[in-house]
């Protein structure tokens, strides 16, 4: 119920820390909601029936070219300059900051919101200005982005004091 996409397999095995080996039921992508209210998609998941903890394989990550920061019992993992995850040190674990999704939730929160949307090309574009969006946007050159005037949209358009 977590994966968003999800094939049976046969035959894959996981080998434990505690050398157990446990067999994989499947593979799959699930959605996480971060620390930040962002979304992120783990692929390539592997279910584990046996498993009591749900685990994120650092080495498989660092492959995939990711990187780590970490102090303080706080660690981020890292795509370029951007913190996608955190997670708090609490034993010998980091526990992720953040849910995992269920299947139904993960689809529908797939739409992107249009202050989320106003927000991420006001940012790919250099902090450009309201005005000189709209102008974009009636020119249809933001991907069939439409620049709107909203609440949450003005704050971006503001100089900090």
């Amino acid at each position: 119920e977590w994966f968003i996409t999800y094939e049976q397999v046969t035959g894959g095995n996981i080998s434990m820390a505690n050398s157990v080996v446990c067999r994989v039921a499947g593979i799959g992508s699930i959605q996480i909601r971060t620390h930040d209210g962002k979304f992120c998609t783990l692929n390539d998941v592997r279910h584990v029936p046996h498993m009591t903890k749900n685990l994120i394989s650092l080495s498989l990550l660092d492959t995939k070219g990711f990187s780590f920061q970490g102090e303080g019992g706080v660690m981020y993992v890292c795509k370029g300059s951007n913190r996608v995850l955190k997670g708090v040190k609490r034993g010998i674990l980091y526990i992720l900051q953040g849910t995992t999704l269920f299947a139904s939730a993960a689809v529908a929160s797939s739409e992107v919101h249009k202050d989320d949307m106003t927000k991420l090309w006001h940012m790919r574009l250099g902090h450009m200005s309201e005005r000189r969006m709209q102008i974009l946007a009636k020119s249809d050159l933001l991907c069939g982005h439409k620049v709107g005037t909203t609440d949450n949209s003005a704050d971006m358009f503001t100089k900090p004091a």
